[in-house]
C-alpha cells in the first residue's frame, strides 16, 4: 500500500530500515506529500530535513516553506 512519507510513524520507519529498505524503495512506497516540490524530499540526508525528522504531520507544517505547492481539493 502506498502512503505518503509523512503518514509513517517513526516505529514503522524503523521497522522498514531493519528490513533493509532502500531510499529508492522508500520514495516509491512512501512518497513526499503532494504539496511538496522539494527535489527528492524522501532521500535521506539529502532530502527535506523536517520531513525526514518526522516533523511534518500535515500540509500546515509546510505552508511557510519555499517548496510548498498549493494543491486544490478535488471536487466530488
Amino acid at each position: 500500500m502506498i502512503k505518503p512519507f509523512h503518514k509513517l510513524t517513526r516505529m514503522e520507519f524503523d521497522k522498514l530500515v531493519e528490513q533493509g529498505i532502500t531510499w529508492e524503495e522508500m520514495a516509491q512506497l512512501y512518497p513526499q506529500p503532494v504539496w511538496c516540490s522539494y527535489p527528492g524530499a524522501v532521500e535521506g540526508a539529502m532530502g527535506c530535513w523536517k520531513l525526514m525528522d518526522f516533523q511534518i504531520k500535515s500540509r500546515m507544517s509546510c505552508t511557510g516553506c519555499d517548496c510548498y505547492v498549493v494543491v486544490e481539493k478535488k471536487q466530488p
